[in-house]
């Protein structure tokens, strides 16, 4: 191995290059996986926030996927098209309402688990517990310190 491919930086990048490529492959495995609910991995990711967590707003998904809230609105209206999704009164912003998932949503959303849940053990055969206490370890201090990067830059962009 060549000095560069060897340093962190270039370990860092390797890591990158493969998260990007992983979820890639999670993305076309999921779209298959449901395609016949007609939810999308975007479609996936919005109703899992709407059912698992507390009520959002379209602003405060977007946030949190750090994606634009044009994007969210988007996925939001199909998802509603579909009745999968409803917006609800947010008494704090009578603009911007809360996205909460309609029994239908629930269902899907409890069906698309299930069928993950089938692939999930599949996936975890080939693999020890230390790896993945290991590389989830990994994977959220890689997360973090991003963060801390783009909190830094935001910072410099509005001095």
């Amino acid at each position: 191995m060549t000095q560069r491919g060897s340093s962190k930086a270039a370990q860092i990048e390797n890591l990158t290059r493969s998260l990007r490529a992983t979820f890639q492959e999670l993305r076309a495995l999921g779209d298959a996986l449901h395609a016949d609910l007609g939810i999308t991995a975007a479609m996936r990711a919005v109703l899992e926030r709407a059912t698992e967590g507390e009520p959002e707003t379209v602003p405060q998904i977007a946030r949190a996927k750090t994606v634009s809230r044009q994007h969210i609105q988007t996925v939001a209206a199909a998802l509603a098209a579909k009745d999968l999704i409803a917006f609800a009164d947010n008494p704090a912003h009578k603009r911007s309402p809360f996205v909460v998932p309609t029994p239908t949503g629930r269902e899907d959303h409890a069906e698309m688990r299930r069928r993950e849940a089938a692939i999930l053990r599949r996936l975890a055969l080939g693999f020890e517990t230390e790896e993945l206490v290991c590389s989830s370890a990994v994977l959220a201090k890689l997360h973090r310190e991003i963060r801390t990067i783009r909190k830094e830059e935001e910072t410099d962009d509005t001095e």
